[in-house]
């Protein structure tokens, strides 16, 4: 594991380093929206490049695409935000109330999302090297991704906001959930119980995690909804005068009525 921490603290320099470049150099909107659509088709780009090597080389492909369903479809929540962070660098409004709530998604549950994808890889934690390219193909993915997740704040599109964020979080859980029936219900259907089993889309069915059997989506977006409410409220406390809190101006708003 200490080789996997070393290569992802090496990835997060980069990153730091090209964010510090982003900010000194794009000034304009529209510099703005290339970097975001940039950034996101090279996540896309990473994601599928073994996948691209073997159909341009002429090797099984479609074999790959059976033994890699989430080349497929969007079965893990870093392929969702994969896709939300090409559609928002895509949207002409990002601040419209579809851009706000893709934004808090893709930051609120990317930043967390995607550091457990570099840092608790379950393709490295099951076989230990960088040498083979799909575990080294699967952490970069996921360090491109926090890439576009940190290009969020830094063109200004997260607010501390507590019922904003809140009810954003609440409606990513929902979202997630249904995505994952949607998934593990088509491969049931369409190839077998065992495949949706193996699919296990959004960690529905079991959890992904052998030594935490319990950690099924459920007690996942639960403990997640506990913790982004315990973190909004402390974000506030820390970036916001008191009067503009959530829970003061709902206090004063009470005590008005």
């Amino acid at each position: 594991m200490g080789t996997l921490v070393v290569f992802n603290l090496a990835l997060i320099a980069v990153i730091t380093v090209a964010l510090v470049a982003v900010k000194k150099t794009v000034k304009s909107e529209r510099g703005q929206n290339a970097v975001l659509i940039c950034a996101a088709s090279l996540t896309i780009f990473c994601h599928y490049s073994s996948f691209l090597y073997r159909l341009v080389t002429g090797g099984d492909f479609m074999s790959y695409l059976q033994n890699n369903p989430n080349l497929i479809l969007p079965i893990y929540p870093c392929n969702v935000g994969m896709w939300t962070a090409l559609i928002f660098a895509c949207l002409k409004n990002k601040r419209s109330r579809l851009g706000t709530f893709l934004a808090d998604y893709l930051f609120w549950f990317g930043i967390f999302s995607t550091l457990v994808g570099m840092f608790a890889n379950v393709d490295f934690i099951k076989n230990p090297t960088l040498a083979d390219y799909e575990i080294l193909k699967s952490i970069l993915a996921h360090a491109t991704l926090l890439f576009n997740v940190l290009l969020i704040p830094l063109f200004g599109h997260i607010r501390i906001d507590f019922g904003r964020n809140m009810r954003h979080i609440l409606y990513s859980i929902v979202e997630m959930l249904v995505i994952g029936l949607y998934c593990n219900l088509l491969f049931r259907v369409l190839v077998s119980e065992e495949m949706a089993y193996e699919v296990n889309s959004m960690f529905l069915i079991h959890s992904p995690f052998d030594a935490l059997p319990f950690l099924t989506y459920p007690i996942i977006s639960l403990i997640a909804a506990v913790l982004y409410f315990a973190l909004f409220a402390i974000l506030e406390r820390i970036f916001l005068k008191r009067e503009d809190r959530f829970f003061t101006r709902h206090a004063v708003a009470r005590k008005g009525t």
